[in-house]
């Protein structure tokens, strides 16, 4: 996969790096045209088939200039990576508090919205268990930004990111940790708890002074 990079994207490549907990590729160019879309569509299709998610493509100045839009998305992206060619231009990001702020209480509000609209819509015990399944790593990453604004160092484990969320921010997550050890039975009832638990941290955020 890298050589086939390397190959289509020659001396505009910066970097490939993997990230996230299911081995996402970003691939870092220093300019994307319509025709590098074009010259690369094949090869990105083939990796989409294999793990149902297209790599991200971004410019260099896109990540240096993106730092204020989508800062928890690039601050993940620092947290977990790995480069497998070019230099890490990953590692030295700086972000601002301001920022990550502002962006989690966006999350955090968003999918409050998102997931009582999906309690209400919901006709299976099946989708159900889907949600529930997807709250963890859905989280986890706004987890991490709130980690970030404690200006704390955030664990690889996550149960030490829950631990010390639910320290540092003094609020129950123990509904979390329910999910993750699979220790419940009634899913609408984990539901209405992860809506209380999503209310409570934007309120949190709304009220933070960074």
């Amino acid at each position: 996969m890298i050589t086939e990079i390397q190959k289509i994207f020659g001396a505009n490549l910066v970097c490939v790096a993997e990230y996230g907990k299911d081995q996402q590729y970003v691939i870092v160019l220093e300019k994307i045209t319509a025709q590098t879309l074009n010259e690369s569509k094949s090869l990105l299709q083939n990796y989409f088939k294999k793990i149902k998610k297209f790599p991200l493509l971004l410019t260099h100045e896109e990540l240096k200039d993106g730092l204020d839009v989508f800062p928890l998305e690039f601050l993940n992206i620092k947290l977990n990576h790995k480069i497998l060619y070019g230099k890490d231009i990953f590692k030295n990001l700086k972000f601002e508090e301001k920022h990550v702020r502002r962006e989690l209480e966006y999350e955090f509000r968003s999918k409050l919205i998102s997931l009582r609209q999906s309690y209400l819509v919901v006709k299976s015990d099946k989708e159900l268990k889907l949600i529930v399944e997807k709250s963890i790593p859905t989280l986890l990453p706004m987890l991490n930004g709130l980690l970030f604004l404690k200006n704390k160092t955030i664990p690889d484990n996550i149960t030490e990111i829950l631990d010390v969320t639910e320290k540092e921010y003094g609020v129950n997550i123990s509904i979390l940790k329910k999910i993750r050890d699979f220790g419940y039975s009634n899913r609408e009832e984990v539901i209405r708890e992860l809506v209380d638990l999503l209310s409570k941290l934007g309120e949190i955020l709304n009220s933070m002074k960074v």
